[in-house]
C-alpha cells in the first residue's frame, strides 16, 4: 500500500450521501480535513435530503447531488442517462483522493469510478478490494464522529474534536424568531422541545409517553413553552402527542412547516430538547441546545457524545438492547417500558448541568444510579 503524498492532493471527494443525521456526524471529519489541507478543493456527494446540511459549510468547496430516488423511479432511458451523467461528472472532476464514509458496494464502486489514485475506506467485505487504502475500524463502540475520523489515519491527519457543524442563515433565524414571538410567551420563558419521530418504528418512544413527559414538564415548570417538532410525513404524529397531553395546553405548540435549516434555528432557541435517536438530536448537538435522547435498539455510545454534560441520554437496560434491529419480536419492550418519569429525571439533571433555574417542585425526582 503506497503512502498518500499530500503534496499531490488537490481535489478531494467525500462520499456520505444519505441520512441527515449521518451527514451531520461527518462534519468534524470535513473540518479536520480542511484544516489539514486548506488549499484543496473538497467536495461531498449527497442526496437531495442532505443538501441543507452541507449548504453554507465553509469547510466544503461544493457538493455533488446523487439523485438516487429520482433515478429509481425514472424510465429506463432516463435512468441510464442520469446515472451515466452523474458518474461521468465525478470522473471529469479528476479527484486525487476519495473517502468512502458510507461503505456499501454502491459507494465503493462510486469511489473506484472516479478514477482517483487514492481511495480510502473501511475493510468491509468485498468492497475493501476497491480501495487503495483500507482502514480497520475500532471494535469497540464510540461516538460516530470519531468513527469516521479513523479514515484520516492513512494521511496522518489528527481529528479536530467532536463538535458538529450545522449552518443557518439570517432568514432561517428570523423565521424562528417570528415563530417564537407568535406563541405569545414572554421573553425568557423556558422552552422545551419534543421529537417523537424516528426513522425506524423501533426507535420511537411511544407517543403517550411523550405526552406524559409534557404533562410533567408543565407541572414542574409552570408557564413553560413546549414545542412538538415534526418533519415531512410526521405532522399526524405530532398532533397525536398534542392530543394526549392532559394538562393545560395553552403553551403547547406544534412547530410550523419548516425547512431543515429553519427547524435547526427553532431548536437553537430551546432550553432543553428531548428526542428519539435521529437527525433532530444531532441537530441539537450541532447548535448546542441541551438535549436528552431516548435510546432503545440503537447504541447510545455511538450516537451521543460521551461525557458531554449538555447532551445526555436514557437507554434501556433490558438484555436484548441494543440490537440495532428495525423490527422487534418482543413488541419493542426496550422503548415501551421506558417511563416518562424516568426520562424527566434525566431532563432535570440536564437542566441542573446547564445552570437552569429549577423550581422547588422538582424535588422528588432523584437520579437513578444506572443513569450516572
Amino acid at each position: 500500500m503506497k503512502n498518500i503524498d499530500l503534496n499531490k492532493v488537490k481535489k478531494i471527494l467525500i462520499i456520505r450521501h444519505r441520512a441527515i443525521g449521518d451527514i451531520i456526524l461527518v462534519t468534524p471529519f470535513i473540518r479536520a480535513l480542511r484544516k489539514a489541507l486548506p488549499d484543496a478543493e473538497i467536495d461531498m456527494v449527497v442526496e437531495p435530503m442532505g443538501i441543507e446540511v452541507v449548504e453554507g459549510n465553509p469547510y466544503l468547496s461544493g457538493y455533488r447531488v446523487f439523485e438516487k430516488n429520482r433515478l429509481k423511479k425514472a424510465h429506463l432511458f432516463a435512468k441510464i442517462k442520469g446515472t451515466l451523467d452523474f458518474y461521468a461528472g465525478l470522473y471529469r472532476r479528476r479527484y486525487d483522493l476519495v473517502f468512502d464514509l458510507w461503505g456499501n458496494l454502491r459507494t465503493a464502486l462510486m469511489a473506484l469510478l472516479t478514477g482517483a489514485g487514492y481511495r480510502v475506506g473501511f475493510n468491509f467485505r468485498f468492497r475493501k478490494y476497491l480501495y487503495t487504502h483500507v482502514v480497520v475500524p475500532d471494535g469497540a463502540a464510540k461516538y460516530n464522529a470519531y468513527f469516521h475520523m479513523d479514515l484520516l489515519k492513512p494521511l496522518g491527519i489528527q481529528n479536530d474534536g467532536e463538535k458538529l457543524d450545522f449552518y443557518t442563515g439570517p432568514d432561517d433565524e428570523k423565521a424562528a424568531d417570528d415563530f417564537i414571538a407568535g406563541t405569545g410567551v414572554l421573553k425568557g420563558t423556558p422552552v422545551f422541545g419534543l421529537n417523537g419521530a424516528g426513522s425506524w418504528i423501533t426507535k420511537r418512544w411511544p407517543e403517550y409517553r411523550f405526552a406524559r413527559l409534557a404533562d410533567i414538564i408543565l407541572e414542574k415548570h409552570p408557564g413553560a413553552l413546549i414545542i412538538i417538532i415534526w418533519g415531512p410525513g410526521e405532522r399526524e404524529m405530532a398532533e397525536r402527542i398534542y392530543s394526549l397531553i392532559k394538562g393545560d395546553k395553552k403553551n403547547v405548540r406544534l412547530s410550523p412547516p419548516t425547512t431543515l435549516k429553519q427547524l435547526a434555528a427553532i431548536i437553537k432557541r430551546m432550553d432543553a430538547f428531548i428526542s428519539n435517536d435521529g437527525a433532530p438530536n444531532h441537530i441539537a448537538v450541532a447548535v448546542d441546545t441541551p438535549s436528552v435522547t431516548v435510546f432503545g435498539p440503537t447504541n447510545h455510545l455511538s450516537w451521543v457524545p460521551a461525557g458531554n454534560l449538555r447532551h445526555l441520554e436514557v437507554h434501556s437496560t433490558i438484555a436484548c438492547a441494543p440490537c440495532d434491529r428495525m423490527s422487534c419480536p418482543t413488541q419493542i419492550e426496550c422503548m415501551n417500558s421506558m417511563e416518562a418519569e424516568t426520562v424527566y429525571q434525566r431532563v432535570a439533571q440536564l437542566l441542573k448541568n446547564t445552570g437552569f433555574e429549577l423550581p422547588a417542585k422538582q424535588a422528588g425526582f432523584e437520579e437513578e444510579s444506572w443513569m450516572k
